[in-house]
């Protein structure tokens, strides 16, 4: 892994873009994004924090650990407020490994997470059990 010197052109360029700053103003132009590409979101837990701009949600499929994240995140409840997207539009990461697989998704995808304490601990408690 090498640190890129140019933001702009290294997001123009991924397919994968992952985020976990304490960024307060949006890093990640949604106008960079290639129109099939994923961007993770880790940073951002408070709403006045934001790693990526409304164009980045604008049309995404977004999916989000726990609900939440709709108001403890700055990425999600600002565009939100504004109509970018809505509520309905968003889904959780639980009902999505629950659903069946089939339905078509839109080509930009958008993940983000506030963390919960109970994934932890379940990555915590598989990895005492593979050690074991």
């Amino acid at each position: 892994m090498t640190a890129a010197s140019d933001l702009e052109a290294s997001v123009r360029s991924a397919d994968v873009i992952s985020c976990a700053t304490l960024a307060e103003h949006s890093l990640i132009q949604g106008r960079w994004l290639k129109s099939r590409c994923h961007l993770d979101l880790v940073g951002s837990f408070t709403p006045s924090m934001r790693e990526a701009d409304d164009d980045c949600m604008r049309g995404a499929f977004i999916v989000v650990d726990t609900l939440t994240a709709l108001t403890q995140s700055g990425d999600l409840s600002e565009p939100l407020a504004r109509g970018v997207m809505a509520k309905e539009d968003i889904s959780l990461l639980s009902d999505l490994i629950a659903a069946e697989p089939g339905a078509p998704r839109p080509h930009r995808t958008v993940f983000k997470s506030v963390g919960v304490a109970h994934a932890d601990l379940a990555v915590a408690e598989y990895l005492v059990s593979a050690l074991a």
